[in-house]
């Protein structure tokens, strides 16, 4: 299938999968409408993901092809967990889950534990959770995946975080940071310095809060993900007259630096309008 798919008009893709189907070359069409929910999950449309990795689930399923469903499975779990639909994000996480083990593909056992560690979190289900994060994350240190590493404790992390915990919440989110930086990943370290900020607020450290929400701003920034590192520039702003003289010296040089170096909305817009090619949206044929 084209590597352009993901840039390319969705309601034409579906067009272009309906056909295929028709015609009966249902693996072009099963693969096109998984392309397409992925494409739909990119841009948080849900609901409209969820029904692609049906209909591409159904084909497969119609196929007997068993690499087509477990993949498609795990997707259709993922945008369960995104529609907060958590039992059946469970059942058909755990069903993915059994298939990926059944074909000894651990790297996708791995990532369908991951998913279950979610889904039972977001159902309520704490310490059924936290034994999902941690087999999950044994699976991604076998592996060798360290990014995958990282973001499960850091939403081990945050699953503290939302208990109040705030000891083993920073305890947690210390070691995905120390990962994040390992990898050089750096929307990883400002989200997990972002968050470390968070609690040195709520705990009155107020002079730690800011060093964290500065230091996440700037990788923020060199993420390009600039609308969230202003925001957070903006919070270590706010803590300017409660911090030590000393400690607001330092901050204030690179906060004055970085404040003029993210784009306001108004830029970005309109760099958006001039990167816009029309000619994306003339879909050819995929391979």
């Amino acid at each position: 299938m084209s590597e352009e798919i993901e840039d390319m008009d969705p309601a034409e893709i579906l067009e272009q999968a309906a056909a295929a189907l028709e015609s009966g070359e249902k693996d072009t069409a099963a693969k096109m409408f998984n392309a397409v929910g992925n494409l739909y999950m990119s841009i948080a449309e849900f609901d409209e993901a969820h029904k692609c990795f049906e209909d591409s689930l159904k084909i497969y399923q119609d196929m007997k092809d068993e690499t087509g469903i477990c993949d498609t499975k795990y997707n259709l779990g993922v945008a369960q967990i995104n529609l907060e639909r958590w039992d059946e994000a469970i059942a058909t996480l755990e069903a993915s889950r059994k298939m990926f083990e059944k074909s000894s593909n651990a790297s996708g056992a791995a990532d369908a534990t991951y998913g279950l560690a979610l889904a039972t979190l977001g159902k309520g289900s704490f310490d059924t959770a936290m034994t999902h994060f941690k087999k999950a994350q044994r699976a991604y240190t076998t592996l060798g995946n360290q990014q995958g590493v990282a973001s499960v404790i850091m939403d081990m992390g945050t699953a503290h975080v939302d208990k109040e915990d705030w000891t083993v919440a920073s305890a947690t989110i210390k070691k995905a940071l120390q990962v994040y930086r390992e990898i050089e990943d750096k929307s990883g370290v400002a989200d997990a310095c972002s968050l470390l900020g968070d609690i040195a607020e709520s705990s009155g450290n107020q002079k730690k809060a800011a060093e964290l929400f500065v230091e996440a701003a700037e990788n923020y920034y060199e993420s390009e993900i600039f609308d969230i590192a202003r925001e957070v520039l903006e919070r270590a702003e706010q803590k300017m007259w409660d911090i030590p003289k000393s400690t607001r010296r330092r901050l204030r040089r690179v906060i004055d630096d970085l404040g003029d170096k993210i784009p306001e909305q108004a830029e970005l817009l309109a760099d958006d309008d001039d990167d816009f090619d029309e000619d994306i949206l003339d879909l050819k044929g995929t391979e």
